[in-house]
């Protein structure tokens, strides 16, 4: 890249690493633009050179979310037999939200940033979180490991198990977020019952 191209993209990504800091110290309604140019040494007006509202920084915030959790299921082992690998991008969601739970909280609180799946481009991409869930399903599906049920196929399938795991991490950030419990292990036998049920016809 050129230089110029080079240190557009570093102060785009100084604008969302500050925008991240602000979010996980004070909240999404603390974010300004004012408060950002203080971050990073910057004029205000010059940050919409940048982005056109703090609503389209925060949305950018959210979308570097989605990409990393997919980062983070993408690294799970595609080799390995189809419910192992559905427990493991299971596992790796719940990591996820573990490691990034400001990320996490925000990516499915803010209205344009967890819209329904068919309807976000985020979601339509290959590589995004949804479609990897449905792709190691239907994986499973073709190879026999997951029988589809009258009314309860390919789709109904990757809800019952995004709601599952979602669950999970959303209770493991929030409400037992301090819980004297190794939910851990939990987690493990939750994830794999819900696996044998999805096995057995």
């Amino acid at each position: 890249m050129k230089p110029r191209t080079r240190r557009y993209h570093r102060t785009r990504q100084a604008i969302l690493d500050a925008a991240t800091e602000i979010i996980h110290e004070e909240g999404p309604d603390a974010l300004s633009m004012r408060e950002l140019a203080d971050r990073i040494d910057y004029s205000a007006a010059g940050l919409y050179e940048y982005f056109g509202s703090k609503e389209e920084i925060i949305l950018a915030v959210c979308q570097e979310g989605h990409q990393r959790l997919a980062a983070y299921m993408l690294e799970v082992d595609r080799e390995v037999p189809a419910n192992d690998y559905l427990y493991g991008i299971g596992k790796a969601y719940v990591r996820f939200a573990l490691e990034n739970p400001d990320h996490f909280l925000l990516m499915f609180s803010y209205p344009e940033a967890a819209g329904a799946p068919e309807n976000d481009e985020m979601h339509q991409e290959n590589d995004s979180s949804y479609n990897i869930l449905l792709q190691g399903i239907g994986r499973g599906i073709s190879e026999g490991v997951f029988p589809e049920r009258p009314g309860f196929g390919l789709d109904e399938l990757g809800y019952a198990a995004w709601t599952m795991v979602h669950g999970i991490a959303m209770l493991r950030v929030t409400a037992l977020r301090e819980y004297p419990l190794d939910l851990d292990a939990v987690d493990d036998q939750v994830i794999h019952n819900f696996l044998r049920g999805l096995m057995t016809a």
